[in-house]
């Protein structure tokens, strides 16, 4: 089962062998993102299908973490590279004034090798194990939500190296994924509240604008020429036929047969189904 926790909503989905849903994907939205909130509406849904006890992965928000990069030598020995490792975990957690968890994976380029350090606030990965125990469920497996992202576009063997855009309420990811490589920037935009002023026919497009602008400005900085998009964007057609406009939108990557919304714990439910 794959659980989603985000500012102002939380996301459930349980997918069968078939790959279909088990019972119809749940997400709630919160005005003001409550956690007592959070909780009570996990707990109601638990109740309601039976789902106590029930094994979940989970997602970390990418606002609650920071992926970094570390290259060496593809040469490099095993013995050095299991010292550098440790030495470079050693630094991060020095230099951070709270309690911190953390981990790490390889990527393997042609010519260099890149560490990918993790790094999470502890009190952040405790308060999302805790609201899921709290709700009567076994969190078996906390992800990153920027390699959730990442992990798409891997199952799904996207031609490499590939770019996407994962729109949703709380901010939007912009991620570069290779072989070597893997780099990503949060922007800090309300995708909700443009769509409460788009409703009530206040001033949004100014908002859109500046949105558009920081995302072409990622697109220039880092070099990126084709994007694919996901999330909660495909299911407002203006919207994705301003985005398609204006910026080089290669592709859109869809969650399966769910709606968009679900992109992040669908994946983390394949990855689950994978183990």
């Amino acid at each position: 089962m794959a659980l989603q926790v985000g500012k102002s909503f939380i996301r459930l989905l349980d997918l069968g062998e078939d790959g279909k849903p088990i019972f119809q994907p749940q997400e709630i939205i919160f005005e003001d993102g409550d956690e007592n909130k959070k909780l009570s509406a996990l707990k109601k849904i638990v109740a309601e299908y039976g789902l106590q006890g029930h094994k979940v992965i989970a997602a970390l928000p990418a606002t609650d973490g920071i992926l970094k990069l570390y290259k060496y030598p593809s040469k490099i020995s095993q013995k050095d590279l299991d010292s550098a490792i440790e030495w470079i975990i050693k630094r991060e957690l020095t230099q951070i004034k709270e309690e911190a968890t953390y981990d790490y994976f390889i990527l393997h380029g042609e010519d260099a090798l890149s560490v990918a350090l993790v790094l999470a606030r502890a009190e952040s990965v405790n308060r999302l194990a805790n609201l899921i125990s709290s709700a009567g469920l076994k969190p078996e497996i906390i992800d990153y939500e920027v390699l959730a992202i990442a992990n798409y576009g891997i199952y799904h063997k996207l031609a490499l190296p590939f770019s996407i855009l994962y729109i949703d309420y709380d901010y939007s990811i912009l991620l570069t994924y290779s072989p070597s490589n893997i780099s990503y920037s949060v922007i800090n935009w309300d995708y909700l509240g443009y769509i409460k002023k788009a409703e009530s026919h206040s001033t949004s497009e100014e908002l859109l604008e500046n949105f558009i602008a920081e995302v072409r400005n990622l697109i220039v900085i880092n070099d990126i020429f084709n994007v694919y998009i996901a999330g909660v964007i495909l299911s407002n057609q203006s919207f994705l036929d301003y985005m398609l406009e204006n910026l080089p939108i290669l592709g859109l990557l869809d969650a399966g047969e769910l709606p968009p919304n679900f992109f992040v714990p669908y994946i983390l439910s394949l990855r689950g189904g994978s183990k």
